[in-house]
């Protein structure tokens, strides 16, 4: 009675846990605080020294583990519990990770998604490369059913938690062709999908296509991660990084160097946006479509694409009374804002573009090589054929 599951010995030490985590994430949450408020001003983001001396000043006598991710993500480990701080600051606790190490995990955590279970408040983190088996058809994470017309619909099952690839990559990703809101994911919602590539695949869809999400909505962001596999689509809204975002959802710091073909509308990283944001991202790969754009093709509401360039080849194959390119994006709204971006001569059905934007910018090889400061901090000097490459790269 006094030390079964139900005991009082066991009960008080489960309570002491309960205690000590508690006291840990609030002590992490406080040297954050700290961090951010150093030097008399608010940084966006931690400081690996200062964060690592407040967390020093927080635990007294324990002892803390401090890794710093590429992205500004940390892991802190106390008294062998382990807390992830995400880049926007928000801490998460040791009961709340998950990691994925193998096909046979991703594919249980799929089917647990795509069964209703959402992973909100959770963070799932690659620790590996994942290889998957090229023979079987991969079916993505999130479902968003065929016959639906809005993602908020019942049966519907999104993801909503933190998927951190950690720079790890997937391959071997074959998708259904015939299928909408194909992807590494289907289907997100208030979620975030970041730093992780998709490598030597084959991404067949319909509609809301792309490498890393089909569909993304509702606050949700897609960071740091590339592709570099083809893309083969018989629908709209097809591109490199995600097929549709949507409601305030950002895609910042990726870039596409896959080539892409669909018979519709396409862009290099996004195939649609609506009232969502672009940022920091770049493509290379050669994209051919009826309708095409080099970052996106369909912008409407109150979007935004901002420092991103294209210098990838654009075939627009389509009828010549509808828009046929725009190399920052096709067919956008007024309400769209366009700031700092670029594109490489030449790239539209082997001219410049068709329809320019004073905020899209041609230039030749040679000034495209040196825009990396231009650009803005999330870019540097790289070895893209001489064009700029992300920060993290």
């Amino acid at each position: 009675m006094l030390t079964n599951d139900n005991g009082i010995l066991t009960q008080a030490q489960k309570a002491k846990e309960e205690t000590e985590k508690t006291s840990e994430k609030e002590g992490i949450q406080l040297a954050v605080m700290a961090a951010s408020m150093a030097d008399n001003g608010y940084a966006e983001s931690l400081d690996e020294e200062t964060f690592r001396n407040e967390l020093e000043n927080q635990s007294g006598n324990e002892e803390v583990d401090v890794q710093q991710n590429k992205d500004g993500s940390f892991i802190v480990t106390v008294n062998n519990r382990r807390y992830y701080v995400n880049d926007d600051k928000t801490v998460i606790d040791n009961d709340n990770i998950v990691e994925i190490s193998s096909e046979e995990e991703l594919e249980t955590f799929r089917d647990n998604v795509n069964s209703g279970n959402s992973y909100e408040g959770k963070v799932v983190l690659l620790t590996n490369d994942i290889i998957l088996d090229s023979n079987v058809e991969w079916d993505s994470i999130g479902i968003y059913q065929q016959n639906s017309t809005n993602p908020d619909d019942e049966e519907n099952k999104p993801f909503k938690g933190i998927f951190d690839g950690c720079f790890h990559t997937i391959s071997g990703m074959n998708t259904n062709a015939s299928l909408n809101d194909r992807g590494l994911f289907g289907l997100i919602k208030g979620a975030t999908v970041k730093n992780v590539g998709i490598v030597d695949s084959n991404i067949q869809g319909t509609s809301r296509t792309g490498a890393i999400v089909g569909y993304a909505y509702q606050n949700s962001r897609i960071a740091n991660c590339y592709n570099s596999s083809k893309i083969n689509t018989t629908d709209n809204f097809v591109g490199g990084i995600a097929g549709y975002i949507n409601k305030q959802t950002i895609i910042e710091n990726c870039y596409n160097i896959g080539n892409i073909t669909s018979t519709a509308s396409v862009g290099g990283i996004v195939g649609g946006i609506g009232n969502s944001t672009v940022r920091n991202c770049y493509n290379v790969g050669e994209i051919e479509g009826k309708q095409v754009g080099g970052i996106s093709f369909a912008v409407n509401g109150s979007a935004l694409i901002e420092n991103c360039y294209n210098a990838g080849i654009l075939t627009a194959n389509g009828d010549d009374t509808i828009v046929l390119s725009i190399n920052c994006s096709g067919n956008a709204s007024e309400e769209v804002i366009f700031k700092n971006n670029y594109y490489l001569e030449n790239t539209v059905n082997g001219k410049n573009d068709i329809y320019p934007h004073e905020e899209c910018k041609v230039k030749s090889s040679e000034e495209m090589k040196k825009l990396y400061e231009a650009l803005g901090n999330s870019y540097k000097e790289g070895k893209n054929d001489g064009y700029p490459i992300l920060f993290w790269q």
